[in-house]
C-alpha cells in the first residue's frame, strides 16, 4: 500500500503541476484589443468548409459568414461535398443561386477508395482549388459574429503569423451541454497555452487559419493521411516545426465560433473515441507522455476511491482545486463562468469517461459521420 500511496502522491503532484503550467501559460497569451490592434492591410481568405451530410446546419454557417464586415472580393467561401448522403449538395447549390453576388461555391469528392474519404483528403481537395493567401477551416455546424473575420484579419497583419488557431466554443442548453461546454473551453485553453509555450499540443479546425503556400511547404498531410482524426493537430504541429515563433492563438471574443455539443453519450463517447484514437501517432512523444501521465491520475483516483477513499478523496480535490482555478480564467473569456459550478459533477464524469475512453478508443471502430473508421 505504501507504494501505491507513493504513486499516487507523485501522480497527483505532477498532473496539478501540468495544470499550473497550463494555467500560467493561459495568462501569458496577451489579449488582441481590436481597438490598439486595427490596420489597414486587407488579407485574402479562402474559407474551406468540409460538408458531409449536413444540410440542416449549412444554411445558417453559409448566412453567417456572408454577414461578415469585410469586403466580399476579399475571400471566397468554398463547400467541399464530402460523399454526402442527404440534400447537402441541392441546399447549398440553391445557396448560391439565390445569392449569386456572394463569392460561394461547391465542389464534390468523387474519388470512393477509403483513405481519400477521410476528413484530410476533402480539405487538401479544397485548398487546391482556393485562390486566395490565406486558407480558413470551419465546419458546417459552426456560427460565428459579424466581426469574426475581419479580427483574424487585424490579427495575422499585426503578428505576421503563419498559422493562427482561433477560440472555438460549445453552444449549451442542457447541464449534459453545460458540462461539455466547461470541459471543451479547458481543452481550448489548455491548446491556446501549449502554443504559448512553445510546445503545441491541440487545436481545432473548426477555427484554424493558416497561410496557403505553407501547406504545400510542410507536405500536407503526408504522413498522416491514413489517419481519420487529427486534420488540425497533426497540420499544426507540421507548421511549427518549420515556423515555431509564427503559430498564435488569437484570444479575443469576437473571433470565437461556436460549434455543437453533442446530444447523447453515444455521440460523445464516438467523438472523444476519434479525439483519442491519433494519442499514439504523435511524433513529439512529450504529448503522448502527457496523455498516458494524464490517464494513469485518472485511474489512480478510481482505484483510491474504491481502495484507499481518503487518498482517492485528497486527489479529487487536488484535481478539482487546479483544474477550478485554470478553468475560472478561461471561462471568464469565454462568458461561461457560471458554467463553473457543474464542476463537481463535471469531474466524476470526466474521470470515469477518461479511463473508459482512453482503452477503449484503441480498439474496434467508432462512427464518424456515417463512416465507420479505425
Amino acid at each position: 500500500m505504501t507504494v501505491i500511496l507513493y504513486l499516487s502522491i507523485l501522480l497527483t503532484s505532477l498532473y496539478v503541476l501540468l495544470i499550473g503550467c497550463y494555467f500560467y501559460g493561459w495568462l501569458r497569451i496577451h489579449y488582441f484589443d481590436l481597438k490598439d490592434a486595427a490596420t489597414e492591410t486587407y488579407q485574402t481568405f479562402s474559407i474551406l468548409i468540409p460538408a458531409r451530410n449536413e444540410a440542416h446546419v449549412i444554411v445558417k454557417c453559409l448566412e453567417d459568414i456572408m454577414r461578415q464586415d469585410y469586403a466580399q472580393n476579399l475571400f471566397e467561401v468554398i463547400v467541399i461535398n464530402d460523399h454526402s448522403t442527404d440534400e447537402t449538395q441541392l441546399i447549398v447549390e440553391q445557396f448560391c443561386k439565390r445569392y449569386p453576388e456572394f463569392n460561394v461555391q461547391i465542389i464534390h469528392m468523387h474519388d470512393d477508395s477509403e483513405q481519400r474519404k477521410l476528413k484530410k483528403a476533402a480539405i487538401t481537395f479544397g485548398i487546391k482549388k482556393a485562390t486566395k493567401n490565406y486558407i480558413i477551416l470551419t465546419d458546417a455546424d459552426c456560427e460565428r459574429g459579424t466581426e469574426w473575420l475581419s479580427t483574424l484579419n487585424h490579427f495575422i497583419s499585426k503578428k505576421h503569423c503563419k498559422m493562427v488557431y482561433a477560440p472555438v466554443a460549445f453552444k449549451a442548453e442542457n447541464i449534459f451541454q453545460k458540462i461539455q461546454a466547461m470541459e471543451f473551453a479547458g481543452l481550448v485553453g489548455i491548446g491556446a497555452s501549449a502554443i504559448r509555450l512553445k510546445n503545441p499540443n491541440m487545436c481545432s479546425a473548426a477555427n484554424l487559419m493558416f497561410e496557403k503556400k505553407v501547406f504545400d511547404e510542410v507536405e500536407g498531410y503526408k504522413g498522416y493521411d491514413g489517419i481519420a482524426s487529427g486534420d488540425d493537430e497533426f497540420l499544426m504541429h507540421k507548421v511549427f516545426k518549420l515556423y515555431p515563433n509564427e503559430v498564435m492563438f488569437l484570444k479575443n471574443e469576437k473571433a470565437v465560433v461556436y460549434t455543437s455539443a453533442n446530444t447523447s453519450l453515444h455521440e460523445l463517447a464516438d467523438q472523444r473515441r476519434r479525439w483519442v484514437s491519433k494519442s499514439t501517432k504523435y511524433e513529439n512523444r512529450y504529448i503522448t507522455a502527457i496523455l498516458v501521465g494524464a490517464y494513469f491520475f485518472n485511474a489512480s483516483i478510481i482505484f483510491n476511491l474504491l481502495f484507499n477513499v481518503e487518498i482517492g478523496i485528497y486527489q479529487l480535490l487536488a484535481k478539482t482545486f487546479i483544474e477550478g482555478i485554470f478553468l475560472f480564467s478561461v471561462l471568464h473569456f469565454f462568458k461561461m463562468k457560471r458554467f463553473l459550478f457543474f464542476l463537481p459533477i463535471a469531474e466524476l464524469f470526466h474521470i470515469l469517461y477518461v479511463v473508459i475512453i482512453g482503452i477503449w478508443a484503441n480498439y474496434g471502430t467508432y462512427n464518424w459521420k456515417g463512416r465507420n473508421v479505425k
